[in-house]
Formats: structure tokens, C-alpha cells, sequence
């Protein structure tokens, strides 16, 4: 995990697919690139995702008031402990909770471990699986780490229903998803190094279920200009020439391997393979990417084999990054996602112009006071990411550069449709959006600022307690500023969090009653159509409020 070099064990087989281990002259280019003498890296040093400093750290007391331990049922079993079902007990929403034994732990492999979480909680995309926060107990030698929760097995386990590999628009539309989650990790300068089928996890049984990538036990945080590595480290059929030679390698290992999956996605076989692992080493460092018709390349495209060879150079330098990746038209044409084939459906301002209730919650977002601005980024982002299914794929379909974030450039072709909002009210409300300042519009704060145009949200108050719960820290039954600092991990200064105060009583504090009619009121302008249910709610509220000032008078 991390960075370190303990994991220089030998390889295992396990179920056929294997473990992770830390440890010619190229035909003409259908793509038409131009070799350069280096590899064009994707490493940059994009700040933290805004979420980021929800996930802490909480006491085991209160892991048990959260969430129906006593019901949670186990789904999966590994080297390090189970990972468990486990619903939210004021939101009634699932979770995985992922259960270690630390007891046998060397002090090496926990920081590791720390690390792990360290490098995955940064992250915010909507294809990497999110870690919302985690609990130790001492005395009983565990970490419990709440995960978003995944039930549709891995991309591996998928492929045994594919022996024969996808279609190409189906394997386009994957590595599209693929390669933007990597970009996203490179440009917050960070390296997954050991990509592979079954690190990509689909979160439902459908089958075009959201595709996760996952586990990030091996990752390691770098910088752009100083991103060299020489851990041996991966699963051998899917690491580069240079991770097998006692050299120093960079990001573009990742790229390799991306290309190693694109190939088993096509066709159901490993490029390189050999059940002697010397033998397989030297192929993989010597031998020509080939595509054999027995392999059922017979039928696939130039496209196709030639996205494939572009991945997996044997020369890091001449390998295309992930961002040209997706410029390459076998994901141009292919993807359902970003392609421009029939299939791909509409783009991100036709798209958006089919839900006036997207643009009227966005419009409500912005004109919302801070502390509902805060509490829509709790809500989004601790709600299932199913149930936001519809809010994802605008925002993916708005991402035209697959880089995880939206630029304010994308932002305004989203809304080129809608000319009822002039364009200094495009922009303001992408600011507002940019809660964190960067220059550029986070998933989560997409999410945070249509959310209310969800059903899901619409109807259900649960929600709105649990944003309340989360942001008052203390359980005292209110939310001052010194709460706001604490859920986001001192993200907020004082400063900012009294300015956002702008509900509080005489002493700097918001009760749940004036927190939830801030959070309606918003809600009804969001979405009109919904006015009953929020006045309903607003009832309920003001009926709240009275029980409380009876019970105070009292």
C-alpha cells in the first residue's frame, strides 16, 4: 500500500486471475501521431477535491449511532478482514464497511494502510470509489472504512460472460470511463500502478452499470517534473517492460496497463502470456503487441488494434498519455460516452436542454444561503451514487475532456441552450459552484448544486437530517462555525463559516428547524412543481419548532 517497497513478494495465482506483486520497429500509426522524444505526462498538481475534508477520522461510538452494525451483512472476505453491508440508520441508505484486523499488522503495513486512505479520500470523480470516513477501535485492534457500496462484482468476473471480449462500442465506452478516472488521478498527481480487470468494480448488477476503479494499496503521490518511481510493484500481465527491469519508471505505467485491459476487453485474452513467469517477463519486454484472429481480432477494427498498440509502447516516451488516449478514434467514434457515433446519444447542451429542473436547481444553488450550500455538498455527496444516476451522466456528458472536472468553457457549451440565463449569470453561477476556489467545478459540487432536482431528494427528509447531523459536530443540536470548521477538517476558516451563518440566533447558532426551512426554501424554488411536498415538509418544521418553544417555555 502506498508507496512503500515492503511489497516485493512472489506471485500467487489466485482463480486463475493474478495477484498484485510489488516487485520491433511499431507499424504505422492509424492515429497518425508523431513520435516525441518523451512521454507527454498527465501530472499535475490540481488541488484536493472540496469533499475531501469530510473524510476523518470518527470515534467507534459513533460508528454504532450511525450505522446498524448489528444487521450488517457480510459480502465479501479477504486477507485483512470482511467487508460488510451496512445501512445508515437516518438516511436508511447502504454502504460497504470494509473491516480490518490490525493485530497482525506490522507498524509498516499500517502506515500504509493510512496512506491508502490518505491518497483515495482526496479523490472525486465519478468513476473511483469513494471512501466517506472511518473508525478505529483499539481495544478491539480493527479500522472500519464506510465505502460507497459496489454489488456487481469486478469487470473481471464480468468477462467470463464475454469469453470472447465486448463489442468495440461497449470496451470504447469502458476505457472512456477508464481513462478519465486516470487522468483525474495524474492531474492530482497521483499513480494507481496496479490497474488491471479486477481493480474496476461495477457498482449494480445491470449491465451497463457505473464501472469504479478501486484500490489504491499500491498508489503513490508525485509531482509534475518529479515523478519518478522504482518500486517493483503490479500484477505481471499487466506491467510494463520497464517495470520488470531494475530501472526507474513514471506515470505511463498506468497508461501500459489500461491498454492491457482494452486488449482483454476485446478479445478475452491477455496480450502477453505464459504460465512460466520468466518466460512471460521476456515476452512482455520483447515481443510485438500482436493481434492473432484465433484471439478473435479477425473481425475488429484498425481502430481498435491500433488504440491498443499506441498503450502498450515498449518505450514509455512513445506511449500515447491518457488525455490523448481519449482523442484517439477508436474512443472518438466508439464511445457512447463522448463518441460521435449515433449511439452516443445527445450532447451536453442538448442533454441539459431536455431538464429544466437541472437548470432551476442550479439557479436555486446559487441564490441559496452558505450553510445550504454546505449542507447540498454533505447531502451529495453521502447519498448512494445510483440514486444520482441521471445528475452523473449529465455531469460526464458536460466533461468533454474526461479530465473529472467541469472548466467554465464546458460549463457555458452546456448551457448554450439556454438563453433565458444570460451569461454573467452562467458564469456566477459556476463560481458559486467552485465553493473551493480552484477554477474549476468538482463533481461533488455539481452534484451539491442539482441535487435538488432529484426525486430521491425531493421526497425524503431524511436527507436533510443527515446533512444537519453530519455538519453539527458536537451533537448539541445546533450548528455554530466551530462545527462548520470541524466537518470539513478546518477547510472552512472562521471567517468564512460566520458569513455563512446568516440564519443564526443571537448566539451563533442554527437549529435544526431553521436549518431545514433554509434547505426548503431553496428546495421550492428549485423545483416548483414539487411545491406541495416542500410546504408539507415546511409543516412539519414550523411544527417542530413550536413543540420546542413549548417544551422551552416550560
Amino acid at each position: 500500500m502506498g508507496c512503500a517497497s515492503s511489497k516485493s513478494e512472489v506471485l500467487v495465482n489466485v482463480g486463475g486471475e493474478e495477484s498484485s506483486v510489488p516487485m520491433k520497429s511499431p507499424k504505422k500509426s492509424f492515429f497518425g501521431r508523431k513520435k516525441t522524444p518523451s512521454y507527454t505526462s498527465d501530472i499535475g498538481a490540481e488541488g484536493d477535491a472540496f469533499v475531501a475534508g469530510l473524510v476523518q477520522e470518527r470515534s467507534i461510538a459513533e460508528m454504532k449511532k450511525k450505522y446498524d452494525t448489528a444487521n450488517a451483512m457480510e459480502i465479501g472476505h479477504g486477507a485483512c478482514g470482511a467487508v460488510m453491508a451496512v445501512k445508515r440508520i437516518d438516511t436508511g441508505d447502504m454502504f460497504a464497511m470494509k473491516i480490518i484486523t490490525l493485530e497482525s499488522m506490522s507498524a509498516e503495513t499500517f502506515d500504509e494502510l493510512r496512506m491508502e486512505i490518505e491518497v483515495q479520500r482526496k479523490l472525486d470523480h465519478p468513476n473511483i470509489c469513494k471512501i466517506l470516513e472511518y473508525y478505529g477501535d483499539k481495544r478491539k485492534g480493527k479500522m472500519y472504512i464506510i465505502m460507497e457500496l459496489c454489488t456487481g462484482g469486478s469487470l473481471v468476473s464480468r468477462m467470463k460472460h464475454h469469453r470472447h471480449g465486448y463489442g468495440e462500442a461497449a470496451a470504447a465506452t469502458l476505457m472512456d470511463k477508464m481513462l478519465s478516472a486516470i487522468i483525474y488521478c495524474h492531474h492530482h498527481g497521483i499513480v494507481h500502478r496496479d490497474i488491471k480487470l479486477d481493480n474496476m468494480m461495477y457498482e449494480g448488477e445491470a449491465e451497463d452499470a457505473e464501472l469504479k476503479l478501486i484500490d489504491f494499496g499500491f498508489a503513490c503521490e508525485v509531482q509534475a517534473g518529479r515523478e519518478r518511481m522504482s518500486d517493483q510493484l503490479g500484477t505481471p500481465s499487466y506491467m510494463a517492460p520497464e517495470l520488470w527491469a531494475d530501472q526507474q519508471y513514471d506515470s505511463s505505467v498506468d497508461v501500459w496497463a489500461l491498454g492491457v485491459v482494452a486488449y482483454m476487453l476485446m478479445s478475452g485474452c491477455r496480450p502477453f502470456d505464459h504460465t512460466n513467469r520468466e518466460e512471460k517477463m521476456r515476452m512482455i519486454r520483447e515481443d510485438p503487441v500482436e493481434f492473432p484472429a484465433k484471439r478473435g481480432w479477425g473481425n475488429r477494427s484498425e481502430e481498435a488494434k491500433d488504440f491498443c498498440r499506441q498503450l502498450m509502447q515498449k518505450q514509455p516516451g512513445d506511449r500515447l498519455s491518457a488525455t490523448d488516449a481519449l482523442q484517439h478514434p477508436f474512443i472518438k467514434i466508439g464511445s457512447s460516452l463522448h463518441g460521435t457515433s449515433a449511439h452516443a446519444g445527445p450532447d451536453a447542451a442538448h442533454e441539459l436542454e431536455q431538464h429544466e429542473e437541472i437548470v432551476r436547481s442550479l439557479e436555486a444553488f446559487s441564490h441559496a444561503d452558505g450553510l445550504a450550500k454546505l449542507a447540498l455538498q454533505v447531502i451529495a455527496f453521502s447519498t448512494p451514487p445510483a440514486k444520482l444516476d441521471e445528475l452523473r451522466h449529465v455531469f460526464q456528458k458536460m466533461d468533454e475532456d474526461g479530465s473529472g472536472t467541469l472548466s467554465l468553457e464546458e460549463f457555458k457549451k452546456a448551457m448554450a441552450l439556454h438563453p433565458e440565463v444570460p451569461q454573467e449569470r452562467v458564469e456566477q453561477i459556476f463560481h458559486d459552484m467552485d465553493i473551493a476556489h480552484h477554477g474549476e467545478v468538482d463533481y461533488n459540487s455539481f452534484l451539491a448544486a442539482t441535487v435538488a432536482s432529484s426525486k430521491q431528494f425531493q421526497e425524503s427528509e431524511n436527507s436533510i437530517l443527515g446533512a444537519f447531523n453530519v455538519l453539527d459536530t458536537d451533537h448539541d443540536g445546533y450548528i455554530d462555525s466551530k462545527d462548520m470548521e470541524r466537518a470539513f477538517s478546518g477547510e472552512i476558516s472562521a471567517k468564512s463559516a460566520q458569513r455563512m451563518l446568516s440564519n443564526a440566533d443571537s448566539s451563533g447558532r442554527v437549529t435544526f428547524g431553521e436549518f431545514k426551512r433554509s434547505m426548503v426554501a431553496m428546495m421550492m424554488e428549485a423545483d416548483p412543481d414539487h411545491l406541495q411536498a416542500t410546504q408539507s415538509m415546511m409543516r412539519r418544521s414550523n411544527d417542530s419548532k413550536k413543540g420546542k418553544e413549548v417544551a422551552s417555555s416550560e
